[in-house]
């Protein structure tokens, strides 16, 4: 019996510790490849102050029975009383309802893409998306595709909400999956059609056209599309290889003059298939990666000439400058200022953005380079 009682209290105390780890890690920070449970617990929900208490009292409740239990076990004189009293307090505790702390959650809710964030990984997406989801939810993703008013439920608008508070696996299982019932949702599953790497491949895309739609605001941080590159001096062959340096990416317009080099920052070119006209330290001459970074910048191909955008050292894409617009560096987070805007583009100018970028590193996890 003590023997049973010493490992209720060690499984108790793993179970607690599990628990505690869990809840102090980041959500966009876990990866778990199946979660068993059907809820999850999201800081962002609301919970109200009587829930709360309810939750502590049931708690202590459950923690004095536990008590009486374990001590049931190493007294002979007290043990009937002690544990008909810690049945009767397991047994008349209210527990709140899971679905007042807790949120729906998916074997696949912790999951995370092992795809690389890549021009071809991204593009691919985009046709994947055009030819599977574009009819309902719109070539632009607005939601106003041609079979829309057709549906007996108006298809959602898959721009930078999406992404707000919602985990990569939770968005994974919806589009594979479809509603959780039939009529509860006018969208199908689509695994029997798309792969899992695909379903990634079209998330990809659609985070990043909504990055570009809306500058980053109201959604977590995107990283820069990984794209081939010829460097110089052969550091690198690709944009993964430049981690750890803060990045300029220059969308090269060849009527322009050359942008002015900076020795704080690498300079890399994209310029849609003339790798040597460009004065920077490396050039991106696939069309590919100059299709994604026009998706980053919400523009199409065609006017993405003359756009910059700056790449902290984890690879995250923190700030833009928009062609035709007013020369200003703009971010979704305070690196351009308080008010997201920075303007002009000097070299002190860029020494503040260098500044902020480090002072404030995204704290998410990386995908694999």
């Amino acid at each position: 019996m003590r023997i049973l009682g010493l490992a209720l209290a060690v499984l108790g105390v793993l179970g607690v510790a599990v628990a505690v780890a869990v809840w102090r890690q980041p959500q966009a920070a876990l990866a778990i490849s199946h979660w068993p449970f059907a809820w999850r617990y999201d800081p962002d929900l609301p919970v109200s102050p009587h829930t709360w208490r309810q939750l502590w009292l049931a708690l202590a409740q459950s923690g004095v029975a536990l008590v009486m239990l374990v001590c049931a076990l190493f007294s002979r004189r007290w043990r009937y009383g002690l544990l008909a009293v810690a049945v009767v307090l397991a047994f008349s505790t209210q527990w709140p309802r899971p679905q007042m702390l807790l949120t729906e959650a998916h074997s696949t809710s912790y999951q995370r893409s092992p795809l690389v964030f890549s021009d071809a990984n991204v593009l691919r997406g985009g046709r994947l998306y055009q030819a599977q989801c574009a009819s309902c939810h719109g070539a632009a993703a607005d939601g106003r595709g041609p079979r829309a008013a057709s549906l007996p439920t108006w298809p959602s608008v898959l721009g930078a909400p999406l992404f707000d508070n919602r985990l990569e696996g939770e968005l994974h299982w919806h589009v594979g999956q479809g509603g959780k019932r039939p009529s509860a949702s006018a969208m199908h599953g689509f695994q029997a059609v798309l792969s899992a790497d695909d379903i990634w491949r079209v998330l990809d895309y659609l985070r990043l056209r909504a990055y570009g739609t809306s500058g980053g605001a109201g959604m977590p941080a995107v990283p820069a599309p990984v794209v081939h590159l010829v460097c110089r001096d052969g550091r690198a062959d690709s944009l993964s290889g430049l981690r750890g340096l803060p990045l300029r990416v220059v969308a090269h317009a060849l009527e322009a003059p050359d942008q002015p080099q900076d020795p704080r920052i690498l300079t890399i070119a994209l310029t849609r298939g003339a790798p040597g006209k460009a004065n920077a330290d490396c050039v991106a001459a696939d069309r590919g990666a100059w299709d994604a970074y026009a998706l980053a910048a919400g523009v199409p191909p065609e006017a993405l000439a003359g756009a910059q955008f700056m790449v902290d050292r984890r690879g995250w894409l923190r700030a833009r400058r928009l062609p035709g617009a007013a020369p200003a560096w703009t971010s979704a987070d305070n690196v351009c200022g308080p008010g997201g805007r920075m303007e002009g583009g000097a070299a002190g100018g860029l020494g503040e953005l260098l500044l902020a970028m480090d002072r404030t590193p995204i704290a998410l996890p990386q995908r694999s380079p």
